[in-house]
Parts: C-alpha cells; sequence; structure tokens
C-alpha cells in the first residue's frame, strides 16, 4: 500500500514540474512574441525641417534636407571649440566618434594630429552657418548617400586676439549606418572633394 502511495505521489510530482515547464514555456514564448511585434512598429521616419507646405515621408528613407541638418550639426558641434582646440577637438571626436564612419574617424585623428604638430589648436573657435538651408547644397547619390555642402564662417582667437576669419565650404558625405551606438542611423563618411576657402563676395551670391 505504502508503495502504491508513494508511486501516485512521485507521479503527481512529474505531473506538476511538467505543467510548471510548460508554463514557463509559454510565458517565454508569449516575451518573446511581443518583443517581435514591438520590433516590427519600430522605424525611423527622417522628418524635413521644414514642414509649411507639407512633406510625404516613408520609414526608413533618408531626406535630403534632414541629411543636411545631421552633418551640420555633427560637424559644428566637432569644430566650435570654446575652451580650446587642444582641449575640445579630441574630446569632440571621442563624444561623436559613433558618426564618423571608422575611416573617416581616423583621417580627423590624422588632421587633429597635423594641427597639434602646427600649433593650430592653442585657441579658441567660433563655427556659424554663412547662410541658410537651400535644396541645392545637397546632391543625393544614390543608396541613402548624400552630397552635403556646408558653407561655413569660422573665426579663431588666440586671448582676445583674433588671429583667423575664413569662410569654407565643406563637401561631406552622409551615409547610413546601422551601428547600434549610432542613434541618427547616418554617419559623416569624409569629404566628397577638398574643403575650400570661399570670399564673403561668393558667400553673398549663395
Amino acid at each position: 500500500m505504502a508503495d502504491q502511495r508513494n508511486g501516485i505521489s512521485s507521479r503527481d510530482s512529474h505531473i506538476w514540474t511538467l505543467r510548471m515547464g510548460g508554463l514557463v514555456l509559454v510565458a517565454i514564448i508569449a516575451g518573446l512574441l511581443t518583443l517581435i511585434g514591438l520590433k516590427q512598429n519600430m522605424f525611423t521616419v527622417q522628418v524635413p525641417p521644414d514642414l509649411s507646405h507639407g512633406a510625404r515621408v516613408k520609414p526608413g528613407e533618408y531626406q535630403s534636407s534632414s541629411s543636411y541638418v545631421f552633418a551640420h550639426h555633427i560637424w559644428r558641434e566637432v569644430n566650435d571649440w570654446k575652451v580650446s582646440g587642444k582641449v575640445d577637438l579630441p574630446a569632440r571626436i571621442k563624444t561623436y566618434e559613433c558618426y564618423f564612419t571608422p575611416a573617416f574617424k581616423k583621417q580627423l585623428d590624422k588632421i587633429k594630429a597635423e594641427k597639434s604638430a602646427n600649433g593650430e589648436l592653442d585657441r579658441t573657435r567660433t563655427m556659424t552657418s554663412d547662410v541658410a538651408f537651400k535644396e541645392s547644397f545637397v546632391k543625393e547619390l544614390g543608396g541613402s548617400t548624400f552630397v552635403t555642402y556646408l558653407y561655413m564662417h569660422i573665426v579663431e582667437r588666440i586671448d582676445s586676439s583674433e588671429v583667423k576669419n575664413v569662410h569654407i565650404k565643406y563637401p561631406l558625405r552622409v551615409v547610413p549606418d546601422n551601428r547600434n551606438c549610432n542613434h541618427f542611423g547616418q554617419a559623416l563618411d569624409g569629404f566628397y572633394s577638398e574643403p575650400e576657402r570661399i570670399t564673403e563676395n561668393e558667400v553673398k551670391t549663395l
């Protein structure tokens, strides 16, 4: 009789274990299905800065205007030095590292080293836009890749003395980027052509 009771108890215990295992498995599957459903509903929409005339956008599609805004923001943040180039430039390159492709990051490190060797970092710098955005400042290359032309005014000072006051055109290539650290989904990939100095008269005709 005791053996029979032990057999029943063992069987009930096994059934309970199977039931609990089944419940855990169901919970895991439900969690995975929920996660998959959320992922399917999460997408990036690039919204143009000027919506006064409306806009038609598609999820995952990059806009020329938003690509310009991205390039302008990142480039200005890296090249505007409140303390000095010695402090700000390496710190900003590090902060925004994920918004440069690895190849362009390497090029920027080289530029930083050259400026340091030439004594061009011991100063403050302000970088501002010469002109407001125009559609002609962006060229689409295909495959969600763009060239953005930034027209920037640079003023550099050592203490309170102005040592540089120039206008420069930066042609920057913007490419898609899916690294987890990149929240914009785009990265600066380098110069499409060499940056060039322009005159104030040229700025006025833009």
